[in-house]
């Protein structure tokens, strides 16, 4: 019996894979097929970066799953082009065209029609298109030029850098004033601060300083989030007029990070980044992306909130010290 194969990477799941999805659960026994290993072309942008196939099969089923799709369209992973001959034929595969699947049809589709016929049927869908008329793809997304809805971000030039364990505290240390709780509700005096110093622009990092600023009535330009505290799992939901979802692991910053940031701080709304990974280190490119004039806070457990000031000196330190964690190669 028939099945439809939908082959994509799912990197970063995008208004793209939605509509692939949306094409998939109307044939015949779907299954979605996140392609990994061997299957993901050697010459993609940032194929460094590409997420972990756990995470991309997680995300994808979270989707399925919000669109009462999970008993519909059932999901594998496909490593090896010796996977692909082994399914049973005859077969649909679904694909977008271009180059993320170029060589998985020279090398893997075509492969099933020499040894077992012209048998399959083949399906080859147009990309969807950004808003600025190219098209939506996960290495687009991983370069930073658009955002996971199509939106055109203002760029970056930054390549992705990680960072040293052995340097992980130097760059998590203070470098403003603490507002330590010891001496009373931190997010009250930082919210009046805020008001009678009104700065260019405030951006906050962390979901407890954001949610506690907003529940102070003072909304920042920009909060970056991750929904994870030092205690686990951060319950409280933050709904701002505008939202992007990045990803960005522990201990890297990525080129989506600089260019969402430097997005959200030229867009005129309030705007909320939604990090799959963590947020620790984006204060970084918070401090060196936003006007002199501005404040970046972020939160210290246990101690309060720290307010750093934007100014030449602080975006020198910031960026003395972000060009030594070594480029993702």
């Amino acid at each position: 019996m028939t099945r439809t194969y939908g082959l994509n990477l799912f990197d970063r799941l995008h208004v793209g894979h939605h509509v692939l999805i949306d094409r998939l659960q109307d044939e015949e026994r779907p299954i979605a097929a996140v392609t990994n290993g061997e299957l993901i072309g050697q010459d993609l942008e940032l194929r460094q970066i590409i997420q972990p196939v756990e995470i991309r099969v997680k995300n994808l089923r979270e989707y399925l799953r919000s669109n009462d799709l999970e008993d519909v369209i059932e999901v594998t992973v496909i490593k090896r082009y010796a996977d692909l001959l082994e399914i049973p034929s005859p077969s649909t595969f679904m694909m977008f065209q271009g180059p993320c699947c170029t060589e998985i049809d020279e090398r893997g589709i075509e492969q099933r029609k020499e040894l077992l016929g012209d048998v399959d049927s083949h399906i080859y869908l147009k990309p969807v298109r950004a808003d600025d008329g190219d098209k939506v793809s996960s290495a687009r997304i991983r370069l930073g030029e658009i955002d996971r809805q199509g939106r055109r971000l203002v760029g970056t030039t930054e390549p992705p850098r990680w960072l040293q364990t052995e340097r992980r505290g130097d760059l998590k240390a203070p470098k403003g004033e603490i507002f330590d709780i010891r001496d009373g509700t931190p997010e009250k005096r930082v919210a009046r601060r805020l008001a009678d110093e009104e700065p260019v622009h405030v951006i906050a990092v962390g979901d407890v300083t954001t949610a506690t600023i907003i529940n102070e009535g003072f909304t920042p330009d920009v909060c970056i989030v991750d929904g994870i505290t030092k205690r686990g799992a951060y319950e409280e939901s933050v709904t701002l007029q505008r939202e992007y979802r990045i990803y960005n692991p522990a201990a890297v910053i990525y080129p989506e990070a600089w260019s969402t940031i430097a997005t959200a701080l030229q867009d005129g709304v309030h705007s909320l980044i939604y990090v799959e990974g963590e947020e620790d280190l984006l204060g970084f490119p918070a401090v060196l992306l936003a006007p002199e004039g501005s404040v970046m806070l972020y939160g210290q457990p246990d101690v309060g909130i720290v307010w750093v000031p934007v100014t030449e000196e602080n975006k020198d330190r910031a960026r003395a010290l972000y060009e030594q964690m070594p480029v993702i190669t």
